[in-house]
C-alpha cells in the first residue's frame, strides 16, 4: 500500500479534547505572546492557540492539508505556511506548541536548540522523551540528548493514551514542557553529531585528536561524558 505523505510523515491527529485542553494549560499563553506552531494538520490545536495568543504563526508542509486548514480556519491572528519550518532561521515567537510528527522529533529539537523563545510545550513519541532524558553511558545516551540536556529544561507533563489520536499510532506518546538553558549554533549541532560518531571510543584519546586537554576523562568513552564536558570538549577544540 502507497503511503500518503502525512502518514509518511507520522502525522496522528490530535482528537481528544481533554488532553488538548491540558497541552493548552501547560503552555500559559499570554495574549499578548506570538505562538509557533509546528504540524498545523487538521487544525484543532490551532484552533485553541488562536483563541489564546496575539499572533499565530502555524507551518504545515503537506500542501492537501494546509489547502483545506486555510479555508477552515479563519482567524484575524493566525498565519499559516505551507513551508518547512525546520528549515527556516529568521523567524520570531514567544512560546512553541506542537503535536509533532514523530519523524521530525530530532529535526525540531536541533532547531529549537538554535532559537530564542520563552518556552515550548510538545507532544512526543514516549521513546524520543526517554532518549532526551537518558543519563551519559546509557544506552539511549545520543548527540540529540546532550543537545537537549545542555540547551533545555526538561518537564514532563504526562502520559497520552493512543485512542486520543485518530488515526491511533502503535507507540505512546507524552507532553513535556522545554525552558531554554543554553543557546548553541548550527555549527556546534553539527559537531556533536559528529562526536557521536566515535561514541564508543576513549574521551581522552578523541580529544587528543581534537588538539585538546583531556585532563579529568579517564578511561571514560565519549558516550560516558557529561553533556557539558561533550560540549566543553568541542569550544576547546575551536580555540
Amino acid at each position: 500500500m502507497r503511503l500518503t505523505k502525512t502518514r509518511a510523515l507520522g502525522q496522528h491527529f490530535l482528537a481528544d479534547r481533554t488532553v488538548l485542553a491540558r497541552i493548552i494549560d501547560a503552555a500559559v499563553i499570554k495574549n499578548d505572546e506570538t505562538v509557533c506552531e509546528a504540524g498545523t494538520g487538521n487544525g484543532i490545536l490551532t484552533k485553541e492557540l488562536c483563541r489564546a495568543a496575539g499572533k499565530v504563526i502555524s507551518f504545515e508542509v503537506d500542501r492537501a492539508l494546509f489547502r483545506k486548514v486555510q479555508e477552515t480556519l479563519v482567524f484575524p491572528n493566525l498565519e499559516i505556511k505551507n513551508m518547512d519550518l525546520f528549515r527556516i532561521d529568521n523567524i520570531e515567537f514567544d512560546v512553541f506548541v506542537s503535536n509533532l510528527p514523530y519523524s521530525r522529533s530530532r529535526d525540531a529539537f536541533q532547531w529549537l536548540a538554535t532559537k530564542n523563545f520563552r518556552r515550548a510545550v510538545v507532544m512526543l513519541q514516549k521513546e524520543f522523551v526517554d532518549k532526551i532524558m537518558a543519563a551519559p553511558g546509557d544506552r539511549d545516551y545520543r548527540a540529540i540528548t546532550v543537545i537537549s540536556s545542555h540547551c533545555f529544561r526538561i518537564e514532563r507533563l504526562f502520559n497520552v493514551d493512543r485512542k486520543s489520536f485518530e488515526p491511533p499510532p502503535s507507540v505512546d506518546s507524552e507532553v513535556i514542557r522545554l525552558f531554554p538553558v543554553h543557546r548553541i549554533s548550527a555549527d556546534m549541532i553539527r559537531k556533536i553529531n559528529l562526536l557521536f560518531s566515535q561514541r564508543n571510543k576513549k574521551a581522552s584519546s578523541v580529544a587528543a585528536k581534537y588538539g585538546t586537554s583531556n585532563a579529568g576523562f579517564g578511561k571514560r568513552r565519549i558516550d560516558q561524558l557529561a553533556p557539558d564536558e561533550i560540549i566543553s570538549l568541542l569550544e576547546s577544540a575551536e580555540g
